[in-house]
């Protein structure tokens, strides 16, 4: 299995390498999409001899530890290289110089002549949305402020400690995986993804940073420590608002103040997170706000939906709805945490009115832990959301095509549907459901299972 993985990973690096040699402009989009392609098959295809010759379990810890390698060295092969998919990253170099000169950047949007001081020729030119106030939640900004008293505004120094985030949480991946009783190898599914590489590595997503702390709450739940894993659940959405859909998971059916001391932790903590910047003029949900009303991008259900009520706001609150239904209803399930968190983010990226394709890369850390492959899919496919940005960059306008809508999303639901017809969604025996989840899941029912 050496030489497999190998040349794999080879071939992998090589296909990363091809961004030092692309001049800048729209080709580098058309290059990231070839790239992810490429390795997305290349990782398919290894996972799919692994499941033939059911070698899941016969890793040496060489073997481990040659991907893990190989995984940091994607990562860094693209720090270097210019940002491509999206420009979030200069949003948050400008809210950690702008909290490094001691303002509350949820106070002034980057266009307020109050911030007039602190501007260059490039930040906050370059910040996207400059109208808006900053809509990233308090640990992200500290995590900002950080580096920026690091490294300044350096695009590769944010990256670079991005990247020192992602390989945290792979160690922390391989530590579920033993606390679980599962194969090391599997770690390669998340080492080996293109997403957290093309997304941390050349973009530069703040998601690295909430991932860490999703899979240090999992681990401490594997530890039966449900007020520790409360806590950390809490500072992954101080770094990402996604995860505060698994507090509801902590209620327990016992009766009295013990049935929400875990999930009212949770909220205190992102709560008081928040106070801290809290300032007179509310811009810390100013942003929230819009976006929750208004914004939408390569949505596949909420596409559907829009499409026969006519109105943004109106899809927007539907859209709503049914992500809160299907939390409520995720919540009362008897099922295994694992299974209620993976879905529970499968769902909310299936349902929401945004989904750029960095979102995923919470699935594919948690793919690690309960395989699915209608979300395997779903994390490849995502690749052609980037064809609007390509567009956008050659010159025409962003707005969604129906037809990459439907290339992307009808194969991940037809998939799906064979799934739950399988009974391989939500179940309550995970483990002998799902053959290839054999290798995955834990079949615990709740935390206090995790021993």
């Amino acid at each position: 299995m050496k030489l497999e993985i190998m040349l794999t990973g080879l071939a992998m690096e090589v296909s990363y390498l091809a961004f030092t040699f692309i001049s800048p402009g729209p080709g580098e989009v058309l290059l990231l999409i070839a790239t992810h392609a490429v390795v997305f098959a290349l990782l398919a295809l290894f996972i799919w001899r692994r499941k033939q010759t059911d070698t899941w379990r016969q890793w040496k810890t060489t073997d481990v530890f040659a991907v893990v390698l190989f995984g940091v060295v994607f990562r860094l092969t693209l720090v270097p290289h210019d940002v491509v998919g999206s420009d979030d990253i200069y949003r948050y170099l400008w809210d950690g110089k702008v909290l490094s000169a001691g303002i509350n950047p949820y106070e002034y949007g980057p266009r307020d002549p109050h911030l007039a001081p602190l501007a260059t020729t490039e930040l906050p030119a370059l910040v996207n949305h400059p109208e808006l106030r900053t809509v990233y939640p308090p640990l992200a900004q500290a995590f900002f402020y950080v580096v920026n008293r690091v490294s300044g505004s350096s695009v590769s120094g944010f990256k670079s400690a991005v990247v020192l985030v992602d390989c945290l949480s792979i160690l922390l991946l391989l530590g579920v995986l033993r606390a679980g009783g599962r194969s090391p190898g599997l770690v390669t599914l998340y080492a080996w993804s293109p997403l957290p590489v093309l997304y941390f590595g050349l973009d530069g997503h703040i998601d690295a940073l909430g991932i860490l702390f999703l899979l240090f709450f999992l681990l401490l739940m594997f530890g039966n420590r449900p007020l520790s894993g409360a806590l950390a659940l809490g500072v992954s959405v101080l770094a990402k608002l996604s995860p505060l859909i698994l507090a509801p998971f902590f209620l327990r059916p016992t009766r009295g103040v013990r049935r929400i001391v875990a999930p009212l932790l949770t909220c205190l903590l992102v709560g008081a997170g928040y106070l801290l910047f809290l300032e007179p003029t509310w811009g810390i949900i100013e942003s929230l706000r819009t976006m929750g009303k208004l914004w939408e991008f390569n949505g596949g259900i909420f596409a559907v939906v829009y499409y026969f009520c006519n109105s943004n706001e109106t899809a927007h609150l539907i859209s709503a709805g049914m992500i809160f239904v299907f939390i409520v209803i995720l919540t009362f399930l008897d099922r295994p945490l694992i299974e209620k968190v993976f879905w529970a983010f499968a769902g909310l990226f299936l349902l929401s009115p945004v989904v750029h394709p960095w979102y995923l890369t919470w699935l594919a850390a948690l793919l690690v832990l309960r395989w699915s492959t209608a979300i395997f899919a779903f994390l490849g496919l995502s690749v052609l959301a980037n064809i609007v940005v390509y567009q956008f960059r050659a010159g025409a306008g962003w707005s969604d095509q129906p037809l990459l809508l439907a290339i992307e999303y009808v194969p991940v639901f037809i998939l799906l549907v064979r799934e739950v017809m399988k009974g391989e969604v939500l179940s309550s025996r995970a483990v002998e459901s799902v053959p290839f989840t054999r290798q995955i899941a834990a079949p615990v029912k709740d935390y206090e299972d995790f021993t």
